[in-house]
């Protein structure tokens, strides 16, 4: 499961580059003019959400196959969701909303993937029953 890749960083970026003045997650990795004339900064916190909802987009993707290898997808997928729940609940650096967010993403990656593969299922059976 990719979310596993965006726990691994989420925890390297906060434990390796994050300062009691300076955290991690507040540092600015771009700042872009906007054609409005705006200053827009891309935030180490919203690139991580940004990427989040490109790994969300693409393991509802890879859930629409019916294969042996889903199933085993799905429950690794099941176990990061509980190490976000574990690590948001007891390790003070990643008790902050960023972290959440991505947490429920990964909560909805296993949700979705479940439902998708149960309708997938469910068709592949009617129509190979009628």
């Amino acid at each position: 499961p990719l979310f596993f890749v965006i726990l691994i960083l989420y925890n390297v970026v906060v434990v390796l580059f994050s300062t009691e003045e300076n955290p991690a997650m507040e540092k600015t990795l771009h700042t872009f003019v906007l054609p409005s004339g705006e200053d827009w900064e891309l935030k180490m916190k919203d690139a991580f959400i940004v990427f989040g909802l490109v790994v969300l987009y693409v393991e509802i993707l890879k859930s629409t196959k019916s294969t042996a290898a889903t199933i085993v997808d799905h429950t690794l997928s099941t176990f990061v969701f509980i190490a976000y729940i574990i690590e948001f609940l007891m390790a003070p650096p990643v008790a902050q909303s960023t972290f959440l967010i991505l947490g429920v993403m990964s909560m909805v990656d296993v949700l979705a993937g479940f439902t998708i593969t149960i309708a997938s299922a469910r068709r592949d059976f009617q129509v190979g029953s009628g």
